[in-house]
């Protein structure tokens, strides 16, 4: 309930946002900065980690919307575009608050729930999330005409403010103070990456993403051109593609954690790679059904990534690490999709839409296949999924 309150108001107020600075300042290049400050503080997600372990999580959780409830009061004092300043400082602070709340929310749930149940929870904040975004674009866009900016900013605070409340009504008595000490920020950042890429399931999983995400930020450019060139529809059909992707990703959420149990994590990673490999050449249909589809894999392969890494980083990380080392594969893997957006936005300037969608095609199907033969090599040495790993620690009864 936390997270749906909290990600309903944050989509919203993004969107709202971009319009806001639209307006002030008349300028579209000045809106899309905007979503560039959301993006830009993913970089330093290890550094949150840092800070995950050094408290309980649930303090961290109920004092990083605290805080950002109170950042949305600067709002009441935007009115003019001189004051536009302000608003990237909100959206600054709130990239950086995703970034605490996520690898915090990962943490807490792993010390909440039971290792075989955390696929189906994972998959089920997943789906809250995601079944959020199909909403939140329509309403931030409804609200700000009808109340305007500061109406929703305080409605945005009131969703961090009930957010807040609803984890504090949590009992986690397994919550508590993992490092203790003097701040060793170096080695206690690096010890988030060392374990990551030390652990050969994480780091095979954290390397086929970080490649396959080259490449899928292309997408938040090219289904323009899909729309466009290859459909020949009015840029308002993007909206049913990306609500297409968004009902893919709440169905893959839905089923995620059965498919974690039967498969094993790593290979429902390599699922959701092959989906968005086969999502980019169903793109390069020139008719609507196919991309239709393509849109429905594409949006259920990213879900599928997304909550296999961190179901795979929790069983395979001890407690006092769970938050440097969900940071680093955030951050392993978000900083490589950040750099295709922008890399994206560019060569779709001065390349044929058809090939940068062959590429993605490509080089996240090569993902795939490379994640598939690294795992099938290190199978016997690490047990592939959760479920192995928990019954190789349980004593054999029949022998007893």
């Amino acid at each position: 309930m936390g997270q749906t309150l909290s990600t309903l108001g944050d989509r919203a107020l993004i969107l709202a946002f971009g319009i806001w600075v639209k307006e002030l300042t008349g300028s579209d290049a000045a809106a899309g900065v905007a979503f560039v400050f959301v993006a830009f503080p993913f970089l330093f997600a290890p550094f949150a980690g840092v800070v995950i372990d050094r408290f309980p999580r649930r303090q961290v959780f109920i004092a990083t919307n605290l805080a950002m409830a109170c950042v949305m009061l600067l709002s009441l004092a935007v009115h003019d575009a001189s004051q536009v300043w302000l608003l990237y400082v909100m959206i600054l602070c709130y990239g950086f608050s995703a970034v605490i709340i996520t690898a915090t929310q990962s943490a807490l749930t792993a010390s909440l729930f039971d290792r075989s149940e955390l696929p189906d929870a994972n998959g089920l904040l997943q789906t809250s999330g995601d079944g959020v975004k199909l909403l939140a674009p329509l309403l931030g866009a409804g609200l700000y005409t009808l109340v305007g900016g500061h109406v929703i900013a305080l409605l945005d605070a009131a969703t961090f403010l009930m957010a807040a409340f609803c984890v504090w009504r949590i009992k986690a008595p397994n919550d508590k103070r993992h490092v203790v000490g003097a701040f060793a920020v170096r080695e206690e950042l690096l010890g988030g990456l060392r374990h990551v890429f030390s652990t050969p399931a994480l780091r095979g999983i954290v390397i086929a993403l970080g490649l396959a995400n080259l490449v899928t930020g292309f997408s938040q450019t090219l289904i323009f051109s899909i729309v466009g060139s290859g459909l020949h529809r009015t840029p308002a059909f993007v909206g049913i593609l990306v609500s297409m992707q968004g009902a893919g990703a709440v169905a893959a959420g839905l089923s995620v954690g059965y498919a974690i149990r039967r498969l094993g994590d790593t290979k429902v990673v390599i699922l959701g790679t092959a989906a968005c490999s086969l999502a980019s050449v169903l793109y390069l249909a020139p008719h609507i059904a196919p991309v239709v589809a393509g849109s429905l894999l594409f949006g259920a392969g990213m879900c599928w990534m997304t909550v296999a890494l961190i179901t795979s980083v929790q069983n395979r990380t001890p407690a006092d690490m769970q938050g440097r080392s969900v940071s680093a594969a955030i951050a392993s893997v978000s900083t490589p999709q950040t750099i295709s957006i922008v890399v994206g936005a560019g060569v779709s300037l001065v390349v044929d839409y058809r090939t940068l969608l062959v590429a993605m095609a490509v080089v996240t199907g090569c993902s795939a296949l490379w994640l598939t033969r690294t795992s099938a090599r290190g199978r016997s040495g690490e047990a592939p999924d959760a479920l192995a790993a928990e019954k190789a620690d349980e004593p054999d009864v029949r022998s007893t």
